[in-house]
């Protein structure tokens, strides 16, 4: 049994449909002792595993090529990391993720082909059984003995499976898989921010360069001073220092989303673009009943839930230790939801400044087609409606980032963010 990345359990039995009856050729001698040591051989690993890593978790792409919306950027040959892919991209490539993934399928698989064993045996025996009914009732008493017993045995491993598999010991993986994604997120969405106000600053200085040799062209002919001069090199040398440093920062941020995603940080891959935020998510968000969930999947407000306590005294400091954990679960809450407002409320602003942005760059390109403007008040102007347009789609990505993490706080995901 193995876990797809969509998280579906697929069931394999591969070569258990048992033997037909009637008319079969039987196996050789060599191939019935080569089962029996191969079943030897599968029984001591499973008691040397143990069941060990049973709680590790269940989903897996270790061994299932991915294929998403990764790709969308195969016309043009870059592969594209897509926002929605992260979680799929990290069981897929993270390191330490895939290796545990790895781990808890070897254990599933040895407990599958085991089982597969033993139905194979079982199968083969209950129809040697069959087959000697008549002839010799003692071999076929034995031999439907033995079938029996490895019956019980093989439902003794399905359940196994099914314990390993089921809920309670996926949840670990699961929950290291929300963590890494959290973090994916923040990643990717802090790349993209920093990328468009790089892709602003360098157009404003684009404009500072014209601006300068302009400012230069009249102190030549005695129409500007060289504090003039000075004073427009020197705001050329700060948007040149903003663009490098903003482009320096994205690529740092995205060489660490790729190192998460376990691929080479200089690998030649786009980054997408981080989907607009769901407004009417954002707008139904109920606190009071996030908060009852909140409580439910906080780790540490379940520890102190759990913890035992004889006595009347360890009871009450039990009890204290669990007001303690949820009164700061729901700070915490509380705080996020905050951030959502306030980052809800920064979104609208900034969308009503670029709406502006967009009706006077309009008019801008209007009367650059007229001849109205010089090359320089035109740079000027689009540099300033690129700033505004950075300035919304940052606020559209922090509104975004608050509301993920506030969602995630609800799912008890929180240790990512500290």
């Amino acid at each position: 049994m193995k876990w797809n990345v969509s998280g579906q359990k697929c069931l394999r039995y591969e070569g258990t449909e048992g033997p037909v009856r009637g008319g079969r050729k039987p196996r050789s001698r060599a191939a019935a002792v080569t089962v029996t040591a191969a079943l030897m051989v599968l029984l001591c690993s499973a008691l040397s595993i143990g069941g060990a890593n049973t709680a590790l978790g269940a989903e897996t792409g270790a061994e299932i090529e991915v294929e998403t919306g990764a790709e969308t950027g195969a016309k043009t040959g870059t592969r594209v990391i897509q926002y929605q892919d992260l979680r799929e991209l990290l069981k897929a490539g993270n390191p330490g993720l895939k290796e545990k993934i790895d781990d808890y399928n070897d254990n599933v698989q040895t407990y599958q082909d085991m089982r597969d064993a033993f139905k194979w045996e079982q199968w083969d025996m209950e129809s040697k059984a069959e087959d000697m009914k008549d002839s010799d009732a003692a071999a076929s008493s034995l031999y439907a003995s033995n079938a029996a017993m490895l019956k019980s045995s093989a439902r003794n491993m399905y359940k196994q499976i099914d314990k390993m598999t089921g809920e309670k010991n996926t949840r670990s993986l699961e929950k290291e898989a929300d963590s890494l994604t959290m973090a994916a997120q923040a990643l990717m969405n802090s790349y993209n921010q920093m990328a468009v106000n790089a892709r602003a600053k360098a157009k404003s200085a684009e404009a500072a360069l014209a601006s300068w040799e302009a400012v230069k062209a009249r102190y030549s002919i005695g129409s500007a001073t060289l504090a003039d001069v000075q004073a427009a090199e020197q705001r050329l040398t700060n948007a040149r220092n903003a663009a490098a440093s903003m482009e320096e920062q994205a690529a740092q941020l995205k060489a660490d989303l790729l190192l998460l995603l376990g691929m080479e940080p200089g690998a030649q891959v786009e980054i997408g673009a981080v989907p607009a935020p769901d407004l009417e998510a954002v707008a139904a968000i109920d606190v009071e009943a996030d908060r009852n969930k909140a409580l439910g999947n906080n780790s540490s407000v379940l520890s102190a839930r759990h913890a035992k306590a004889v006595g009347t005294a360890a009871q009450n400091r039990r009890e204290k230790q669990v007001n303690q954990a949820e009164g700061e679960a729901e700070a915490d809450l509380n705080s996020l939801y905050q951030t959502v407002v306030e980052k809800r409320t920064a979104y609208e602003g900034a969308a009503a400044s670029w709406e502006s942005a967009q009706m006077i760059y309009n008019s801008l390109q209007n009367k650059q087609s007229a001849g109205m403007l010089t090359n320089t008040e035109y740079l000027e102007g689009e540099a300033s409606y690129l700033e505004k347009q950075a300035a919304w789609e940052s606020a559209s990505m922090a509104l975004r980032q608050a509301y993920e993490n506030y969602r995630w706080e609800v799912m008890g995901v929180s240790e990512a963010r500290q």
